[in-house]
């Protein structure tokens, strides 16, 4: 899927809904913070991990490709929907340029 094509709005209610979930099923409080996970998948054979890798770490972003996915860590994010989708918004516009998609999002439990 092309950057011109994704469905960010989709997206964000996606992530904003899981958030409120976990915490509802959690009791995680306003002011916890994770190391939030991401994860991106090839989208096809025209996908460029190096080059994704690249973009990623020109935006401060520490990427790693392990079996084919990209897989990014950010340490010390609040576990806010806000800011969990300021993140995913922003790495999902870097990976789906360069032939990857998006495929979730998660942390430890701290």
């Amino acid at each position: 899927m092309s950057l011109e094509d994704w469905d960010f709005e989709h997206q964000r209610l996606e992530t904003e809904a899981s958030v409120a979930e976990i915490r509802a099923e959690s009791g995680l409080g306003k002011d916890v913070r994770v190391d939030l996970d991401l994860e991106f998948a090839a989208a096809g054979d025209d996908a460029d991990a190096p080059a994704a890798l690249k973009a990623l770490g020109m935006f401060g972003y520490a990427a790693d490709l392990v079996d084919g996915r990209i897989q990014v860590t950010l340490p010390d994010v609040a576990f806010d929907a806000g800011e969990i989708w300021q993140h995913e918004e922003r790495t999902t516009r870097i990976v789906l340029a360069r032939g990857f998609e998006p495929d979730g999002w998660g942390f430890q439990e701290p």
